[in-house]
């Protein structure tokens, strides 16, 4: 059995990895650079969506999926994280039928913003 202490060093690397990683995403993303960014399979319905997800947003929602995991384990709340506030966006992008760059823009300054605070 590993110990918990192990399990939070561990947390605490991904979580530092997907901070580091999400950001410089982000900041593409708000500047209009890839609108594509919160497309990520299982997250939404649109058909022409479904042909571009976002390579690097599917390895990061993959690490928060992790981050979730270890925090369930720990019985650590997961509220406000980055790995759940990675998730939310996905699906708040999905909602919309039609995603435009400005919406997408929107979203990734919001995220930013999110993070900065935490």
């Amino acid at each position: 059995m590993v110990s918990n202490s192990k399990l939070y060093a561990k947390l605490d690397g991904l979580e530092a990895e997907l901070a580091q990683r999400l950001v410089p995403h982000l900041n593409d993303a708000a500047a209009g650079l890839n609108e594509w960014v919160f497309c990520v399979a299982g997250y939404h319905d649109h058909a022409r969506a479904a042909c571009r997800p976002d390579p690097t947003t599917s390895a990061l929602v993959t690490i928060g999926a992790e981050i979730l995991s270890l925090k369930q384990k720990l019985g650590e709340s997961s509220a406000g994280s980055i790995a759940e506030r990675i998730c939310w966006y996905c699906r708040e992008w999905g909602k919309v039928k039609q995603p435009s760059r400005a919406h997408v823009q929107a979203l990734a300054e919001a995220f930013l913003s999110e993070i900065e605070n935490i």
